[in-house]
């Protein structure tokens, strides 16, 4: 398997303790009659926060230092994030779809936007300068 391929699978994987911990808050917050912009937001930042040890360490490897692949790590998150609701906004509000429906399909788009902006940005091994 292609190593960018094997790499995206990991980035999913890892990816899904994150997406758990955004889904359990998101719907907690549903269940305390939260907005749905809310507990999506509420919940997208909490899975961002388990996502980044685990793709920086596992996902990646990456050799870049944490205070270079931290902040563009959750440049790309705040991107996702706004990728995210926007999703969440027009399914659940204009298309009144039911919000864990939105949610899902938010995910879905945002995994293949951050994974691309994260493999070819964050933890680039290409860009990444050597460490002195």
């Amino acid at each position: 398997m292609d190593r960018s391929l094997r790499r995206f699978f990991a980035y999913a994987l890892v990816g899904g303790a994150g997406t758990a911990a955004h889904y359990a808050l998101f719907l907690g917050l549903l269940e305390l009659r939260a907005p749905v912009l809310i507990a999506s937001c509420a919940g997208y930042v909490a899975g961002a926060l388990v996502n980044y040890a685990l793709n920086h360490a596992v996902t990646f490897a990456s050799e870049r230092p944490h205070r270079e692949a931290a902040p563009r790590f959750f440049a790309v998150a705040a991107l996702g994030l706004l990728l995210n609701l926007s999703i969440v906004a027009i399914a659940a509000g204009w298309a009144h779809w039911p919000p864990l429906a939105a949610q899902i399909a938010a995910t879905a788009l945002c995994l293949l936007a951050t994974y691309t902006l994260n493999a070819r940005w964050s933890f680039s091994e290409t860009t990444a300068r050597p460490q002195p």
